[in-house]
């Protein structure tokens, strides 16, 4: 059974499938939902726990940002580059409460699945830790400015975990000029981790930023299960 709770002001909705030895974790914004049986489907098919961390809309610009910068296109707000405080509110509080009430009775792998400005923070967390084993981002905001800059400039240690990345084939010819970049700062990441002997696989797939956010997340789970 689907269960759903509120952590430091983020609603969760977690599925246990307690013969699993992985835990997903997605973080999304609370514009995109997913149903409590496409969660029980997804466990079920692919034996694994999931767990969906919601952000509010109004938040995810700053809270998914790793440094402030300026708002892309006319009259959009800044970011607040609050990145680092909400990975310290998810290692502390989040993520030990969810595991509390799921109560493995197993050793178990922890995965983090992200999606545009999550897909980034995602990838951003993982560099310099082992907190998550295997990764996924979906058109990671890989456009972010100086972030492909950061990437070329970390000492990339090889991991055992997976990393899963994935971009809509319109995606590079966005309105926006700043998110053009996107594909080519994406092929750029994953050469590099997989010169680093990392198993990473990337897709690219019809549509835009925001197109069939369930069929994308779905290819994701996928990846990190097998």
């Amino acid at each position: 059974m689907t269960d759903k709770i509120q952590i430091e002001g983020f609603n969760i909705s977690y599925f246990p499938f307690q013969e699993s030895k992985k835990l997903i974790y997605m973080i999304y914004p609370d514009m995109v939902t997913f149903t409590d049986e496409w969660q029980e489907k997804m466990a079920n098919q692919y034996k694994v726990s999931i767990a969906v961390i919601y952000i509010p809309s109004s938040q995810w610009n700053d809270l998914l940002t790793p440094w402030p910068e300026p708002g892309e296109a006319k009259g959009f707000p800044p970011f607040a580059g609050k990145a680092e405080s909400f990975l310290a509110t998810l290692q502390s509080k989040i993520i030990p409460t969810v595991e509390s009430r799921i109560r493995f009775t197993n050793n178990f792998e922890r995965d983090l699945l992200g999606v545009s400005l999550s897909g980034l923070f995602t990838l951003w967390q993982w560099l310099p830790c082992s907190f998550f084993k295997s990764i996924a981002s979906l058109s990671g905001s890989f456009w972010y400015n100086g972030f492909i800059e950061w990437f070329d400039s970390q000492k990339i240690q090889y991991k055992t975990g997976k990393a899963f990345f994935l971009l809509g084939k319109q995606e590079p010819k966005a309105p926006v000029k700043a998110y053009q970049s996107v594909g080519i700062n994406t092929e750029s990441i994953v050469e590099r981790l997989k010169q680093t002997g990392i198993d990473v696989e990337f897709e690219w797939v019809a549509g835009d930023h925001f197109a069939n956010p369930i069929p994308r997340a779905e290819l994701a789970i996928g990846f990190l299960a097998s």
